[in-house]
């Protein structure tokens, strides 16, 4: 492709901040149907926990190591901490990577005990500055964290997202945070409730299992 048509194409993409997050969720259900809160868990916790588990695999391994944990009585922060690293690594072998998820596991935990309380009091740039302060904690699982863990708002930039937006014709980074950023001005234009936010990534995520296949592994 030329010069002068790469650069034509390129104009021709729309900006995601202008990106109508009201439809695109309306659009979706349409076609998808309810996805109600989407995320599956138990409690608190274990949401927190799988979100750390599905980084770079599917979810059927997650399930695999959260029945593992159950199983174990582990699924709650102040066993989970105190258990030994080695036996930690073989109860989440099925996810892979268990030495950095054994590691971030524990973090989240003693996170939890220690923080947990004050989680009310911090604006939402607090609390997620303070997930990516946690080992193993990257901008994709802290905002996933803080939509389905804590009820904030959030739109989950993933790679479902990005590619959906792609193609409709956006213009989208390619990275998680680039393109988070991107799509605030369109986040706060909307004003979407913490559920629809909720339902709105698991509508993407079904648009993306049907047009693509299995759910691909999370981010960071």
């Amino acid at each position: 492709m030329g010069g002068d048509a790469w650069v034509a194409e390129a104009a021709a993409l729309r900006r995601l901040a202008d990106l109508d997050l009201r439809t695109l969720h309306t659009d979706l259900l349409a076609v998808h149907g309810p996805q109600g809160w989407w995320w599956p868990a138990q409690d608190r916790f274990e949401m927190m926990a799988g979100a750390v588990l599905v980084q770079n695999t599917r979810w059927q391994n997650v399930e695999m190591s959260l029945d593992r944990l159950r199983a174990a009585d582990l699924l709650r922060p102040s066993l989970l901490r105190a258990v030994p690293e080695e036996d930690l690594r073989a109860l989440i072998r099925p996810s892979g990577f268990m030495r950095a998820k054994a590691a971030a596991l524990r973090a989240l935990a003693a996170w939890t005990e220690e923080r947990e309380a004050e989680v009310p009091g911090l604006s939402d740039g607090e609390l997620r500055a303070e997930l990516l302060a946690l080992r193993g904690i990257g901008p994709e699982t802290a905002d996933v964290i803080g939509l389905y863990g804590y009820r904030r708002p959030a739109f989950i930039a993933d790679a479902y997202a990005r590619r959906l937006l792609t193609a409709r014709g956006f213009a989208v980074p390619r990275s998680y945070e680039a393109a988070r950023r991107a799509l605030a001005p369109a986040l706060a234009e909307a004003g979407l409730a913490v559920a629809d936010l909720a339902e709105l990534h698991g509508l993407i995520v079904e648009e993306g299992k049907r047009s693509q296949g299995a759910r691909p592994a999370g981010g960071g």
